[in-house]
């Protein structure tokens, strides 16, 4: 039987909990700053192998008038060093994607609470790593899938769970967002117009284009997914069985 751990509610009644937010870019400085406004927790570790990006973030922790953070990032895998720390209850990871996953089993695996971007996962295999470990170590982990929590979907969630509609039988959803000012820029600080992306883009475009050059694929389902799945209480008693996936021609940018 898995030792489990409760963590964030074994301290005291008038005790924040200690949060740490690794990936430091412009979606995990702005976790950071939404964290910062909140009077019930602690940011105490922020890691980002960017020394820019860390700078920002202790200025942002320092204005808030919070005490400034240990920091993490001296090579690709300090974040090791952050997940062992005492320092720190739960993380929100805002990586590169392909560091979702190791990132979220490393903290599982820490006895550390984690909060994950989309996607937190890439293959399937990926997938069941974070299920085994959670079911190995009783640690949390939540995907931070923001179209959940929308208040027009959360509005038809809560018409779903009042029977408005009456049994449901089927769902059809989507997720439309044009992406080009994100996957390419000129590469410059804020994110200006040009072409430019890897190592000569700025921000997500270091990265994330790659994904659509290489894959053809829906790269992060969850955003139409996820609020569908919730209205058809999918792992609340209901389960997907079969799943089948369909592409067009690479010829546009998924």
């Amino acid at each position: 039987m898995p030792t489990f751990t409760y963590g964030i509610f074994e301290k005291g009644q008038n005790e924040k909990p200690n949060i740490g937010v690794i990936g430091l870019g412009g979606r995990g400085t702005g976790h950071l700053v939404n964290l910062l406004m909140r009077k019930d927790v602690n940011i105490t570790v922020i890691c980002d192998i960017d020394p820019s990006r860390i700078a920002i973030a202790k200025d942002k922790v320092a204005k808030a008038g919070g005490k400034p953070p240990k920091t993490f990032g001296s090579n690709t895998y300090d974040y090791r060093n952050l997940l062992e720390s005492s320092d720190v209850d739960a993380v929100v990871i805002a990586t590169p994607w392909l560091w979702h996953t190791r990132m979220t089993v490393g903290a599982m695996k820490a006895g550390k609470y984690a909060g994950v971007e989309v996607s937190a996962s890439n293959t399937l295999e990926e997938c069941w790593g974070l299920v085994n470990t959670h079911e190995a170590t009783g640690t949390h982990m939540m995907i931070l899938e923001n179209v959940n929590y929308r208040r027009d979907v959360l509005t038809v969630l809560n018409m779903v769970k009042q029977n408005v509609f009456g049994e449901l039988l089927h769902f059809r959803c989507g997720y439309q967002h044009d992406l080009r000012g994100i996957k390419f820029n000129g590469g410059k600080t804020p994110p200006d117009k040009g072409a430019e992306f890897g190592e000569k883009g700025y921000s997500e475009a270091k990265w994330r284009t790659a994904h659509s050059v290489k894959r053809n694929a829906d790269v992060y389902p969850t955003h139409g997914l996820g609020p569908v799945a919730a209205m058809a209480n999918i792992n609340r008693g209901n389960r997907f069985v079969s799943m089948t996936s369909h592409a067009s021609k690479a010829i546009g940018l998924p």
